[in-house]
């Protein structure tokens, strides 16, 4: 049927074999095979549809429809086939089989269970233990056990107070110092802290600063018109003239003072 189609489009064509052969790279004889549908002189099936569908592109033909009437010629379907009748017989007595197994098996558990219900065992005898009579223990020697008893709490007692005392910090005695600096004009300073620590600065006018100590504070103030000075929350004011330069120590009565600054 396909080889058929094809002989027949080629002669309407009017071309020969071995010029379709030329134009698409096929054997002659393998085009020829295909029109007389001898598919055995063909390669494999693989190249034969090859073969095939170029030769049907190259006529204008549906590939699918010419592969198709192909595989009908080469493999045609194989009938289902129908099972022998011993078969269906064998297999309609498979469950009767299995019936007969199963009613055996529970004639067999009944006979056990009747003949077990029949033999009734013995009763185990169990030997009951003797009762051993409790140990009392004489109230004299629990009494010095409680005494022991209350002896440890007490210890343990007075154990935490001690530590809780050793844990309790001392109090802290002292008062640290506190000293305000506001600049109401331009301000050289220098300041030292419990005469450990030196600050020299230039405050401008509007600025403040604040500074604390354990002891005291010495002071060297470049313009003495242009600061103003709190010491511990007490207003001193305006410590000198403008432009002078003096030295300050605060507190003034403290026992250790810190070392006054030298002037320059």
């Amino acid at each position: 049927m396909a080889g058929e189609i094809l002989k027949q489009k080629r002669e309407e064509s009017g071309k020969a074999l071995k010029e379709i052969a030329q134009t698409l790279k096929i054997r002659a004889d393998y085009l020829k095979a295909i029109e007389d549908e001898e598919f055995e002189k063909l390669p494999v099936a693989v190249y034969a549809k090859g073969y095939i569908r170029d030769y049907a592109r190259f006529l204008k033909i549906d590939t699918e429809a010419i592969l198709n009437a192909y595989t009908l010629k080469t493999s045609p379907p194989v009938p289902e086939k129908t099972p022998p009748v011993a078969d269906a017989v064998k297999t309609k007595r498979l469950p009767i089989k299995y019936l007969v197994i199963t009613a055996i098996s529970l004639a067999i558990a009944v006979v056990y269970i009747l003949s077990s219900l029949n033999s009734t065992p013995e009763k185990p005898t169990v030997a009951l233990p003797e009762k051993s009579e409790p140990t009392v223990q004489p109230q004299e020697t629990a009494q010095p056990v409680q005494e022991k008893e209350k002896e440890a709490e007490v210890a343990a007692k007075d154990k935490k107070t001690e530590t809780v005392s050793k844990k309790e910090p001392a109090a802290i005695t002292g008062k640290e110092h506190t000293l305000d600096i506001s600049a109401t004009d331009t301000t050289w300073l220098l300041v030292k802290i419990d005469d450990t620590e030196v600050k020299d600065m230039l405050l401008n006018q509007g600025e403040s600063l604040r500074f604390s100590a354990k002891q005291g504070f010495s002071l060297k103030i470049g313009n003495a018109g242009g600061i103003k000075l709190i010491f511990d929350g007490k207003d001193i004011g305006i410590p000198g003239e403008k432009g002078k330069v003096i030295n300050l120590d605060l507190p003034a009565d403290t026992t250790t003072k810190p070392n006054p600054l030298k002037t320059d």
